[in-house]
């Protein structure tokens, strides 16, 4: 019995670890994914789907591209449920914002961009490799190459040569 009851005190101390270790990067991906009223419920709900998939972790990939596999599916299923708030996301033109503000220029730009194609944005923003990018996506490292590649150009024709 007293295995039973140290299980899930030793879950929620991992558990505990993981979000403060990952605080930042979950909640830059949750802001990407729900509007600025509802970025904090999806943060929860990474955390639970976290709690739910921690015991069953097995070490196949490093507990980082882990995190982001969970986080990211958990966004990607967040924004089926619901429909998008357009009201909450920007709308103007993509370069009315100016080019001397950097973070909205890109915040703008990944608001536009499909859920798949701004997960693989944020975890290249990141810092993930493009094999890791490819592992928490479930995609090839060529198919990653190839979206960035586009992503890039899509970038310099809508912000750089527009502003």
């Amino acid at each position: 019995m007293r295995a039973r009851e140290r299980k899930p005190l030793q879950v929620n101390q991992a558990l505990e670890k993981v979000i403060r270790d990952n605080e930042g990067r979950l909640a830059r991906i949750a802001r990407q994914y729900a509007g600025p009223n509802d970025w904090q419920d999806l943060l929860q709900e990474i955390a639970l789907a976290l709690w739910r998939g921690l015991p069953g972790f097995e070490g196949r990939s490093s507990l980082s591209t882990w995190v982001f596999r969970v986080a990211v599916n958990t966004s990607l299923q967040y924004v089926r449920k619901r429909p998008p708030a357009s009201e909450e996301l920007p709308t103007e033109p993509l370069g009315s914002t100016g080019l001397d503000d950097p973070v909205a220029l890109l915040g703008g730009f990944l608001s536009r961009l499909d859920p798949v194609n701004r997960a693989v944005v944020l975890l290249d923003l990141e810092g993930l490799s493009r094999e890791q990018v490819a592992e928490v996506l479930g995609i090839s490292p060529g198919a990653v190459a190839v979206r960035m590649t586009r992503l890039k150009q899509r970038f310099n024709d809508e912000i750089v040569e527009e502003g």
